[in-house]
């Protein structure tokens, strides 16, 4: 024997059974009322809301015999038709399956037809947001101008998609989401009704769950019914649902808040071992965060929690400080468990920064959380620009330090300290050492760019057996006069003269300056200016960085 789903067989029949949208079901009866319906409505909102239910009830009630209110009766012979879908003038149309403007080509041609067995004929189109534009335009006509004995009632859960001429020609109403409350009180209506045992606080999680949708909720309700027939409680709401054991939750919140990162990652792979979504044990944790923030904050009453977990709650943020609360629901809500829900390292991640005490300290608690996350952030960056400048043990060779301690102070504070206690004459630093300081200059300045062109691509022309350092001077020799204008030209930019300047400072000493040249000039070796720069293509190619390799005569 075929039976009905509860979301069937509970479907509101009249407008007083309507849950939540008191707002559209009091304009519509009052429309019915005056007899002053108008040709087209469009019903926008989220799933479960009751929008293709109205659509049924504005569609019995223009034909109902007898009226009660605006409500249909429910008793005479149409209202009696349409409950058992026997109802010819009633045309239900799916626009995810009847989408092209063929469909709507045959609904303009028929609409002309009487009705056959009520007043009014009534055209239902549930996800209306799935017509084409062809089909769209093509329906505009029809849509603002139908015989006096049409309806049309468009239903869509994505109203942004639906043409601005479909809806300048209808009546709109929007459907909220029910709250739980009113969806709990549904279905308490539902299990006496049915005769089933389910305890309140189940009732409660199924409504929390099911996210504003009643046709969700009694789906739910039914599933668990037929499944645990004896009593439905709170454990088997959460085992079907796969949120584990309640309590868990409120023990991950606790490590987080406390700061206990050890326990924290425990508790997520001890749910993670015993076969919890991940998914729920991270929507169920945020839910917890944001109602201690409600709590320190003054809004219990906005809560919906179970006595003995809204206690303990409560004393615990009685024992925070703000800026812990809102740090661990602001990072755990930035977790996105979309694309990988499997693996736990999102989590574990979140709770190692949630419980990391150097983060954010107690004296911090009124900075900017963007202000502690960058000073964590650029403290990895400096020690990973300043350590390639490090001189490497077997190329040093131990001199004593040849400045004055009043030289000392001046030195940069992201200069390394091996560097500036060296003398910066060639000679007692090395080549190697030089070397590696100018391959860890040009790498910096590879993420600076300069007026027109990028500084570390300029400098790269710059070979390391090729830079001196007479004295405090830095000398560039370039192997390409091109490049070397387009250097001295990015120098006459104050901004980009400071940026190299700078970085000399850092990599070669407080007091060193630099100077740009030619190979073969100044004593920078051999000349090395081959005929091929001439060409302006080579001499673009060397401006972005790239080298001559060999030259092939012609």
């Amino acid at each position: 024997m075929t039976t009905q789903v509860y979301y069937r067989r509970w479907r509101p029949d009249s407008f007083s059974q309507l849950v939540g949208q008191e707002h559209v079901s009091t304009t519509l009866r009052e429309s019915i009322k005056q007899g002053r319906v108008s040709h087209s409505y469009l019903f926008c909102g989220p799933r479960g809301s009751g929008k293709t239910t109205t659509a049924r009830i504005v569609a019995k009630a223009v034909n109902c015999l007898d009226t009660q209110d605006g409500d249909p009766c429910n008793a005479c012979t149409i209202c009696v038709t349409i409950n058992n879908g026997q109802f010819l003038d009633i045309i239900e149309l799916d626009a995810a399956s009847n989408r092209g403007i063929d469909e709507i080509r045959d609904i303009r041609d028929k609409v002309n037809f009487s009705p056959v067995q009520g007043r009014r004929k009534a055209y239902i189109i549930d996800e209306a947001h799935m017509l084409t534009d062809q089909a769209s335009n093509a329906f505009l006509k029809t849509l603002e101008e139908p015989p006096d004995h049409v309806i049309f009632i468009l239903c869509t859960t994505e109203i942004h998609k639906i043409l601005p001429t479909i809806i300048s020609r209808c009546q709109r109403f929007d459907f909220r989401r029910i709250p739980s409350d009113l969806i709990k009180g549904r279905l308490e209506e539902i299990i006496e009704a049915e005769g089933a045992l389910v305890e309140p606080d189940a009732l409660r999680l199924i409504s929390r769950y099911a996210a504003g949708s009643l046709r969700d909720a009694e789906n739910l309700l039914e599933q668990l019914v037929v499944s645990y027939g004896e009593g439905v409680g709170l454990t088997q709401v959460e085992e079907l649902l796969g949120l584990g054991h309640g309590d868990r939750w409120l023990e991950l919140v606790r490590h987080l808040l406390m700061g206990n990162t050890s326990t924290s990652l425990t508790v997520i792979n001890q749910a993670a071992w015993d076969g919890v979504d991940l998914r729920q044990l991270h929507r169920q944790t945020l839910e917890l965060l944001r109602s201690a923030m409600l709590m320190r904050w003054g809004s219990s009453e906005l809560l919906d929690l179970p006595e003995h977990v809204a206690g303990q709650l409560q004393d615990m943020v009685g024992q925070l400080p703000p800026w812990r609360i809102v740090r661990a629901l602001k990072l755990w809500g930035d977790v996105n468990m979309r694309y990988d829900a499997p693996s736990t390292l999102p989590l574990e991640l979140a709770a190692v920064e949630i419980c990391d005490d150097q983060v954010s300290a107690p004296g911090t608690a009124d900075q900017p959380q963007a202000v502690a996350t960058q000073s964590r952030a650029a403290a990895p960056r400096r020690s990973a620009d300043a350590a390639p400048a490090n001189p490497r043990p077997t190329a040093a060779p131990a001199q004593p330090p040849a400045q004055s301690p009043a030289q000392s102070p001046q030195r940069s504070p992201a200069a390394p300290a091996p560097v500036a206690s060296n003398p910066v004459a060639p000679a007692a630093s090395g080549d190697g050492d030089l070397a590696s300081r100018w391959a860890a200059m040009v790498k910096v300045l590879g993420r600076q760019k300069g007026n027109k062109y990028n500084l570390g691509a300029l400098l790269r022309d710059c070979k390391a057996d090729a830079i001196v350092l007479d004295g405090d001077t830095l000398v560039m020799a370039f192997s390409h006069r091109a490049n070397m204008e387009r250097m001295q030209e990015e120098m006459e930019d104050p901004r980009g003269r400071a940026l190299v300047a700078d970085a000399v400072v850092q990599f070669f000493g407080a007091s060193s300056n630099f100077t740009l040249t030619l190979v073969g000039e100044n004593g920078g070796g051999g000349n090395n200016v081959r005929p091929s720069q001439n060409s302006p293509l080579v001499r673009a190619a060397l401006g972005m960085g790239a080298r001559i390799i060999d030259e092939v005569p012609l």
